[in-house]
């Protein structure tokens, strides 16, 4: 990675996230990125607990989070040649 500090969430990368539980305080927890999801009209984040379960937060909860673990993540798309027909 050329990037001194990453700018995007990864595939495999570890987090530690602080979520709003309302009125209620707030929440720590920590996983592996799995991915994102739609969640009604919302994104969510996917994240792999301990055990394999995996646990979808709502990107409107979360606070802040914390880089534990950065992968990179191989970009697989074909790249764009420049030329455009129709």
């Amino acid at each position: 990675m050329d990037e001194k500090y990453p700018t995007k969430l990864t595939k495999g990368s570890h987090y530690r996230l602080t979520l709003s539980l309302g009125g209620e305080g707030t929440m720590e927890m920590e996983g592996e990125f799995v991915g994102y999801i739609q969640y009604g009209s919302d994104m969510a984040l996917m994240l792999r607990l301990d055990g394999d379960a995996v646990r979808v937060v709502p990107s409107r909860s979360v606070l802040f989070f914390d880089i534990l673990d950065f992968k990179d993540e191989k970009d697989d798309r074909p790249k764009e040649n420049g030329v455009y027909f129709g």
